[in-house]
Protein backbone atom coordinates (compact mmCIF):
# COMPACT_ATOMS: atom_id res chain seq x y z
CA UNK A 1 0.00 0.00 0.00
CA UNK A 2 1.28 3.66 -0.58
CA UNK A 3 2.30 5.15 1.99
CA UNK A 4 1.17 9.24 2.54
CA UNK A 5 4.14 11.85 1.45
CA UNK A 6 5.51 13.92 4.80
CA UNK A 7 3.62 17.43 4.62
CA UNK A 8 6.74 19.22 6.60
CA UNK A 9 9.36 19.78 4.40
CA UNK A 10 7.12 19.34 0.67
CA UNK A 11 4.78 22.71 1.19
CA UNK A 12 6.09 25.91 0.55
CA UNK A 13 5.35 29.76 -0.66
CA UNK A 14 4.86 28.54 -4.15
CA UNK A 15 2.10 25.23 -3.57
CA UNK A 16 0.66 26.11 -0.11
CA UNK A 17 -2.89 27.36 0.01
CA UNK A 18 -3.34 31.11 -0.27
CA UNK A 19 -4.38 31.83 3.65
CA UNK A 20 -4.25 34.65 5.92
CA UNK A 21 -5.94 33.86 9.27
CA UNK A 22 -8.01 30.71 11.28
CA UNK A 23 -11.08 31.99 9.14
CA UNK A 24 -9.66 31.03 5.94
CA UNK A 25 -8.10 28.17 7.20
CA UNK A 26 -11.72 26.99 8.29
CA UNK A 27 -12.94 27.67 4.92
CA UNK A 28 -10.11 25.26 2.74
CA UNK A 29 -10.92 22.53 5.72
CA UNK A 30 -14.62 22.86 5.28
CA UNK A 31 -14.74 22.70 1.34
CA UNK A 32 -12.10 19.72 1.36
CA UNK A 33 -14.12 18.21 3.71
CA UNK A 34 -17.37 18.50 1.03
CA UNK A 35 -15.63 17.73 -1.63
CA UNK A 36 -14.13 14.44 -0.43
CA UNK A 37 -10.63 15.18 -0.57
CA UNK A 38 -10.11 15.03 3.41
CA UNK A 39 -11.24 11.94 4.84
CA UNK A 40 -13.23 10.78 7.39
CA UNK A 41 -10.88 8.96 9.55
CA UNK A 42 -7.74 11.49 8.63
CA UNK A 43 -5.91 12.67 11.33
CA UNK A 44 -5.57 16.02 11.40
CA UNK A 45 -2.41 16.61 12.66
CA UNK A 46 -1.33 20.04 14.19
CA UNK A 47 2.03 20.08 12.53
CA UNK A 48 1.24 19.30 9.05
CA UNK A 49 -1.43 21.89 9.03
CA UNK A 50 0.47 25.12 10.59
CA UNK A 51 3.13 23.81 7.53
CA UNK A 52 0.23 23.63 5.08
CA UNK A 53 -0.77 26.75 5.63
CA UNK A 54 1.67 28.63 6.92
CA UNK A 55 -0.38 29.94 9.85
CA UNK A 56 0.43 29.42 13.57
CA UNK A 57 -0.79 26.75 15.89
CA UNK A 58 -3.53 29.13 17.58
CA UNK A 59 -5.13 29.75 14.45
CA UNK A 60 -5.03 26.30 13.37
CA UNK A 61 -6.39 25.58 16.61
CA UNK A 62 -9.23 28.04 15.85
CA UNK A 63 -10.12 26.50 13.03
CA UNK A 64 -10.73 23.07 14.39
CA UNK A 65 -12.37 23.79 17.52
CA UNK A 66 -15.13 25.37 14.80
CA UNK A 67 -14.84 21.94 12.86
CA UNK A 68 -15.19 20.13 16.19
CA UNK A 69 -18.34 22.30 17.12
CA UNK A 70 -20.18 21.40 13.51
CA UNK A 71 -19.05 17.99 14.12
CA UNK A 72 -16.98 17.37 10.91
CA UNK A 73 -13.87 16.76 13.04
CA UNK A 74 -13.60 14.90 16.64
CA UNK A 75 -10.97 15.22 18.87
CA UNK A 76 -9.66 12.95 21.05
CA UNK A 77 -7.42 13.22 24.49
CA UNK A 78 -3.63 12.22 23.83
CA UNK A 79 -4.68 11.03 20.05
CA UNK A 80 -5.41 14.45 18.59
CA UNK A 81 -8.16 15.79 15.71
CA UNK A 82 -9.56 13.61 13.68
CA UNK A 83 -12.16 14.18 10.62
CA UNK A 84 -15.16 12.63 11.99
CA UNK A 85 -16.73 9.37 10.95
CA UNK A 86 -20.16 8.90 11.35
CA UNK A 87 -21.37 5.47 12.18
CA UNK A 88 -24.44 4.38 10.83
CA UNK A 89 -27.00 5.57 13.65
CA UNK A 90 -25.62 8.72 13.25
CA UNK A 91 -25.67 8.90 9.44
CA UNK A 92 -29.85 7.66 9.93
CA UNK A 93 -30.34 11.16 12.30
CA UNK A 94 -28.43 13.37 9.78
CA UNK A 95 -30.93 11.84 6.72
CA UNK A 96 -33.73 12.43 8.90
CA UNK A 97 -32.71 15.78 10.49
CA UNK A 98 -32.29 16.81 6.40
CA UNK A 99 -35.70 15.48 5.59
CA UNK A 100 -37.39 17.79 8.53
CA UNK A 101 -35.51 20.66 7.78
CA UNK A 102 -35.27 20.93 3.73
CA UNK A 103 -39.21 20.36 3.51
CA UNK A 104 -39.39 23.84 5.03
CA UNK A 105 -36.90 25.57 3.36
CA UNK A 106 -38.40 24.18 -0.03
CA UNK A 107 -42.04 24.60 0.72
CA UNK A 108 -40.95 28.47 1.58
CA UNK A 109 -39.14 28.87 -1.75
CA UNK A 110 -41.99 27.18 -3.94
CA UNK A 111 -44.70 29.12 -2.16
CA UNK A 112 -42.67 32.60 -3.20
CA UNK A 113 -42.03 31.53 -6.46
CA UNK A 114 -39.49 34.16 -6.99
CA UNK A 115 -38.23 34.19 -10.29
CA UNK A 116 -35.02 35.40 -9.36
CA UNK A 117 -34.67 32.79 -6.71
CA UNK A 118 -35.32 30.92 -9.20
CA UNK A 119 -32.44 31.83 -11.74
CA UNK A 120 -30.44 30.92 -8.78
CA UNK A 121 -31.66 27.58 -8.46
CA UNK A 122 -31.20 27.02 -12.59
CA UNK A 123 -27.88 28.71 -12.71
CA UNK A 124 -26.36 26.18 -9.90
CA UNK A 125 -27.68 23.55 -12.07
CA UNK A 126 -26.36 24.61 -15.78
CA UNK A 127 -22.90 25.37 -13.80
CA UNK A 128 -22.78 21.87 -12.40
CA UNK A 129 -23.93 19.91 -15.70
CA UNK A 130 -20.81 21.90 -17.41
CA UNK A 131 -18.96 20.73 -15.08
CA UNK A 132 -19.93 17.39 -15.25
CA UNK A 133 -19.47 16.80 -19.12
CA UNK A 134 -15.73 18.82 -18.51
CA UNK A 135 -15.28 15.97 -16.41
CA UNK A 136 -14.67 17.63 -13.40
CA UNK A 137 -16.45 15.68 -10.93
CA UNK A 138 -15.65 16.60 -7.44
CA UNK A 139 -16.48 20.30 -8.23
CA UNK A 140 -19.55 18.83 -9.72
CA UNK A 141 -20.33 17.17 -6.99
CA UNK A 142 -19.53 20.29 -4.85
CA UNK A 143 -22.58 22.26 -6.49
CA UNK A 144 -24.49 19.12 -6.48
CA UNK A 145 -24.25 19.65 -2.89
CA UNK A 146 -24.45 23.33 -2.87
CA UNK A 147 -28.09 23.17 -4.80
CA UNK A 148 -29.54 21.88 -1.48
CA UNK A 149 -27.75 24.81 0.62
CA UNK A 150 -28.92 27.73 -1.97
CA UNK A 151 -32.38 26.37 -1.70
CA UNK A 152 -31.98 27.03 1.68
CA UNK A 153 -30.62 30.12 1.49
CA UNK A 154 -33.24 31.62 -1.12
CA UNK A 155 -35.96 30.70 1.94
CA UNK A 156 -34.67 33.12 3.87
CA UNK A 157 -34.54 31.07 6.84
CA UNK A 158 -31.07 31.61 7.86
CA UNK A 159 -31.01 29.32 10.76
CA UNK A 160 -32.29 26.78 8.70
CA UNK A 161 -29.59 27.62 6.01
CA UNK A 162 -27.11 27.41 8.47
CA UNK A 163 -28.21 23.83 9.46
CA UNK A 164 -28.66 22.72 5.87
CA UNK A 165 -25.11 23.95 4.88
CA UNK A 166 -23.22 21.72 8.10
CA UNK A 167 -25.95 18.79 7.30
CA UNK A 168 -24.73 18.64 3.51
CA UNK A 169 -20.82 18.40 4.22
CA UNK A 170 -21.75 15.86 7.34
CA UNK A 171 -23.64 14.11 4.50
CA UNK A 172 -20.46 13.71 2.44
CA UNK A 173 -18.41 12.18 5.40
CA UNK A 174 -21.60 9.52 5.49
CA UNK A 175 -21.73 9.48 1.84
CA UNK A 176 -17.89 8.36 1.24
CA UNK A 177 -17.95 6.22 4.37
CA UNK A 178 -21.28 4.02 3.21
CA UNK A 179 -21.57 4.20 -0.59
CA UNK A 180 -20.23 2.17 -3.45
CA UNK A 181 -18.22 2.98 -6.08
CA UNK A 182 -20.93 5.86 -7.94
CA UNK A 183 -20.26 8.30 -4.78
CA UNK A 184 -22.02 11.33 -4.95
CA UNK A 185 -22.89 10.95 -8.27
CA UNK A 186 -26.61 10.85 -7.67
CA UNK A 187 -27.10 13.95 -5.62
CA UNK A 188 -28.48 15.81 -8.84
CA UNK A 189 -31.13 13.37 -9.55
CA UNK A 190 -34.27 15.31 -9.31
CA UNK A 191 -33.19 18.69 -9.21
CA UNK A 192 -34.55 20.19 -12.69
CA UNK A 193 -38.35 18.72 -11.35
CA UNK A 194 -37.51 20.34 -7.79
CA UNK A 195 -36.63 24.08 -9.94
CA UNK A 196 -39.66 23.26 -12.18
CA UNK A 197 -41.90 22.63 -9.70
CA UNK A 198 -40.77 26.07 -7.44
CA UNK A 199 -41.29 28.18 -10.43
CA UNK A 200 -44.54 26.76 -10.76
CA UNK A 201 -45.52 27.93 -6.83
CA UNK A 202 -46.50 23.70 -6.39
CA UNK A 203 -45.84 23.77 -3.14
CA UNK A 204 -46.69 20.43 -2.14
CA UNK A 205 -45.57 18.56 -5.10
CA UNK A 206 -41.77 20.29 -4.47
CA UNK A 207 -41.59 19.41 -0.98
CA UNK A 208 -42.93 16.05 -1.46
CA UNK A 209 -39.92 15.79 -3.94
CA UNK A 210 -37.92 16.85 -2.06
CA UNK A 211 -38.15 14.49 0.94
CA UNK A 212 -38.51 11.80 -1.35
CA UNK A 213 -34.91 12.90 -3.04
CA UNK A 214 -33.31 12.72 0.37
CA UNK A 215 -34.84 9.69 1.57
CA UNK A 216 -33.40 8.14 -2.34
CA UNK A 217 -30.06 9.21 -1.50
CA UNK A 218 -29.88 7.56 2.21
CA UNK A 219 -31.47 4.39 0.79
CA UNK A 220 -28.42 4.35 -1.91
CA UNK A 221 -26.25 4.04 0.65
CA UNK A 222 -24.68 0.69 2.25
CA UNK A 223 -24.97 1.55 5.89
CA UNK A 224 -24.40 -2.13 6.89
CA UNK A 225 -20.68 -2.11 6.11
CA UNK A 226 -18.11 0.67 5.44
CA UNK A 227 -15.98 1.47 2.51
CA UNK A 228 -11.87 1.65 3.46
CA UNK A 229 -10.17 4.77 2.76
CA UNK A 230 -6.83 6.42 1.82
CA UNK A 231 -4.89 10.14 2.21
CA UNK A 232 -2.65 12.04 1.76
CA UNK A 233 -2.29 14.85 2.84
CA UNK A 234 -0.01 16.98 -0.31
CA UNK A 235 -2.89 16.30 -2.70
CA UNK A 236 -5.34 17.61 0.09
CA UNK A 237 -3.79 20.99 0.11
CA UNK A 238 -0.94 21.95 -2.29
CA UNK A 239 -1.77 24.07 -5.38
CA UNK A 240 -0.11 23.61 -8.76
Amino acid sequence: MKQPRRLVGVMNDRNRPRVEDAGDAYRHLFAAIVDQRLLPGTKLTELALVEAFGLGRRAIGTALQRLTWEKLVVFFPKRGAFVAAPDAGEARDVFAARIAIEAGTTEAVARAADPAAIAKLQDNLDQERVLRKQGHLREAIHLSGGFHVVMAELSGIRTLAEQVRLLVARTSLIVNLFDNQAGLAGWHDHHDDLIRHCAAGEVDEAVALMRAHITELQDALALDRRRPVAFDMVDVFARD
